[in-house]
């Protein structure tokens, strides 16, 4: 006779585990096993195998379970960990509360992290529409946003530490709110002591190819990189801006690195 992993337990099941996971199935896999099966939850039972959907909706064998306070309301994994390892699992890995109050904990989590992303992103966008109307001195405007969520604002920098001075260039490209889409590219310059200037470099009304050859030519003149080498490293002039990527998992644009 081979291992018995369940010979002291006493077992009950509730819940949806699949059609290969019958309860007959699973009454058979539990007495092949050295176990008990059990119809119903009562004192004598050890253990409550329960699908996440029965606990959360506090039927009543997991009502009963709970009331005795002795039984172990665990998940299925616990019962296939323990039949396939051949040794009984500790059970505080698979109980169902901790488990599925973690999965709730992670849902809030995703919920409030893509509420801050959406309000972030509303920020951006009305942060891109005020700049260029006070830019450009035109409306309907915001930032181009591709569809990795990467927007086209850019800043590029070079300091010169010797002489305490740090200039900047917010290369941003431009996207018109109204169908068919127009677009627009400006960079503006500023520099501790003095004004900031913007520079046009493709004019509002023009089509994609225009602005984004304007967005990648002036990429390349201030930083002798083309946009698509943006994230390789090399040895540039002291002349040369430099472009700081976004973190390894934000949107970081279209093209690849290469």
């Amino acid at each position: 006779m081979g291992k018995q992993p369940l010979k002291r337990f006493t077992i009950a099941i509730t819940g949806y585990f699949g059609e290969q996971r019958s309860s007959e199935q699973m009454r058979k896999w539990i007495h092949n096993n050295g176990g008990i099966f059990a119809y119903n939850v009562s004192p004598k039972i050890t253990h409550l195998v329960c699908s996440k959907e029965d606990f959360k909706k506090n039927v009543a064998m997991v009502q009963k379970a709970r009331q005795l306070r002795t039984v172990k309301i665990v998940s299925w994994d616990w019962l296939e960990d323990t039949l396939m390892k051949e040794h009984p699992m500790k059970e505080s890995e698979y109980l169902m509360a901790p488990l599925v109050k973690c999965a709730a904990d992670n849902k809030e989590k995703k919920k409030a992290v893509r509420k801050e992303n959406i309000r972030k992103g509303m920020e951006n966008f009305e942060k891109g529409c005020k700049e260029f109307k006070e830019d450009m001195f035109s409306d309907g405007y915001h930032i181009y946003q591709d569809c990795t969520k990467f927007n086209y604002d850019v800043t590029l920098a070079r300091t010169n530490l010797l002489v305490n001075k740090n200039d900047r260039f917010a290369l941003k490209l431009f996207e018109s709110h109204a169908t068919p889409k127009y677009y627009a590219c400006y960079a503006k310059y500023s520099s501790p002591g003095h004004a900031p200037t913007s520079e046009m470099l493709a004019p509002i009304g023009s089509p994609w190819e225009t602005a984004w050859d304007a967005f990648q030519g002036f990429f390349e003149l201030k930083t002798g990189k083309k946009w698509e080498e943006r994230f390789v490293r090399m040895a540039l002039g002291s002349e040369a801006f430099t472009y700081t990527p976004p973190k390894v998992g934000q949107p970081r644009g279209m093209f690849l690195e290469i």
